[in-house]
């Protein structure tokens, strides 16, 4: 009988509905129990899943419906259609979202880049099961490099991920940890991918999206070591896969993309038209703007490009939109926007992508938004970052951007050392405000006061729970 081997993880939570998502080693439908007491003596079926398929690697989401908001839940969900046992009691829970535009303080946590060294990495998952608890976090933010794919000394395979079921190893290799499954279970999520997720700064070549590169280093290096052709070479089948498997294990349980990639005969996600994996979504009046800065990345000889045009035009749209409606707005990115380094070689992040970076914060800018907090990962180090805009009629305009990175990996001490704040027209006073390089996860508390004017603060805590740094207003 089939049997879960990842799951379930609680994604594309709102104040009325989730997805629970998990997936299987064959065949069968997932059946999601819903309760209010914490044995699921109350609970009753209230959701399947389509069948599964070996196409959608055995992954499946039950949508939840219908649900009231901020309110706790427990839920089981599972293959057999048996009520759950209240012995094996209490089940994981989740908590849905308070009602769109109502000023609710919460406190939330993200992080990014996982590599798993051995059996027992994941330390860091202890912490912020520690503060899911303590500080009574609504959802956590995984911002990419939730696995990586392509490397081969530490992602379960022993070689580079080169077709889907590779990814798909990898993928339960760093989940099936049982600190992670824990988190999962209990803590809402949010995804977006990162490079490794496919491949080590990975990006496309031509405007059609049908031929993809990696530096040149990274073929000479496995060519040094002697790997396998097949690890050296990138071929866009390859990228296909690993968008594959990112869908079934990141995408599919979260909240409806913008404008979502289409198909191809094959039932995989295509990029030879437009598409992303953006999306967006609100916890009462905080809204989310959830950057796809990888799977439409372009670096042509004359011109390098992050985001497509439909993507942009999504993204400003809703920047007037939440303007004066949202006094908290939060952009995610992958990559860092306003922190940049001496002698950034790969240029991978947002500083390799000027016309990008500028038509950002010249839309900031511009259009005078404020209550705006960026948040990324990426670097190996956390930070916080401050800077200024400044409007067509001279309005300081506050711009933040906060950093949490890795949750497991080795440090960069240099790209503290080698720090290199840039100028920017409409910007002045940008200005470091601390850095962390150690393993760390972070954690954004954003409290409505009384006076009506909001206060974000962000935390960075390490494996051991000390608090590495602290910025906000």
């Amino acid at each position: 009988m089939s049997q879960l081997i990842l799951g379930p993880i609680v994604g594309g939570l709102n104040s009325t509905g989730a997805n629970l998502w998990g997936r299987c080693d064959s065949g069968g439908v997932l059946h999601a129990w819903l309760g209010q007491q914490p044995d699921l003596s109350d609970a009753s079926i209230v959701s399947n899943s389509l069948p599964l398929r070996h196409n959608d690697g055995y992954s499946g989401v039950a949508p939840l419906q219908n649900l009231s908001p901020n309110t706790h839940y427990h839920y089981t969900l599972g293959i057999e259609e048996t009520p759950p046992d209240p012995a094996q009691g209490p089940y994981p829970g989740f908590t849905t979202f308070p009602e769109d535009g109502q000023e609710v303080s919460f406190n939330f946590a993200f992080g990014s880049c996982f590599l798993p060294k051995d059996a027992e990495s994941g330390e860091i998952f202890k912490q912020v099961e520690i503060h899911r608890q303590n500080d009574k976090l609504r959802f956590w933010l995984l911002i990419g490099d939730q696995i990586y794919a392509d490397d081969y000394k530490h992602n379960g395979l022993k070689r580079i991920a080169v077709n889907v079921e590779d990814y798909r190893q990898v993928y339960h290799y760093a989940w099936f940890r049982p600190c992670v499954q824990n988190l999962l279970a209990n803590l809402p999520v949010f995804m977006t991918m990162d490079d490794h997720d496919v491949e080590d700064d990975w990006c496309w070549t031509d405007y059609a999206r049908l031929q993809a590169t990696i530096p040149c280093w990274n073929r000479f290096n496995r060519w040094r070591e002697k790997r396998p052709v097949e690890e050296r070479r990138f071929p866009r089948q390859r990228v296909l896969d690993g968008l594959q498997a990112y869908w079934e294990h990141q995408a599919m349980h979260g909240p409806h993309f913008i404008n979502s990639p289409k198909l191809n005969p094959s039932g995989q996600y295509d990029f030879d038209s437009s598409g992303s994996f953006a999306y967006t979504f609100n916890y009462g009046a905080a809204a989310f703007f959830v950057l796809d800065t990888r799977s439409q990345r372009i670096k042509h000889w004359w011109k390098h490009m992050m985001l497509d045009e439909e993507q942009w035009q999504a993204l400003e749209a809703w920047l007037l939109q939440v303007k004066d409606v949202y006094p908290v707005k939060f952009i995610v990115s992958s990559g860092a926007i306003l922190y940049r380094w001496f002698f950034d070689i790969p240029a991978d992040r947002w500083s390799g992508f000027l016309h990008d970076r500028k038509r950002l914060l010249d839309l900031l800018a511009t259009n005078e938004i404020t209550g705006v907090y960026i948040l990324t990962g990426d670097l190996h180090t956390a930070h916080a970052v401050r800077a200024e805009l400044y409007g067509p009629q001279g309005k300081s305009i506050p711009l933040w951007e906060f950093c949490s990175t890795p949750f497991a990996q080795n440090p960069k001490f240099i790209t503290t050392l080698l720090y290199n704040p840039f100028r920017f027209q409409p910007m002045k006073g940008l200005k470091r405000l601390f850095t962390a390089a150690a393993n760390n996860f972070g954690l954004v508390r954003v409290n409505f006061l009384p006076n009506g004017k909001p206060k974000v603060v962000f935390e960075v805590y390490g494996e051991d729970g000390s608090l590495l740094g602290k910025a906000g207003e």
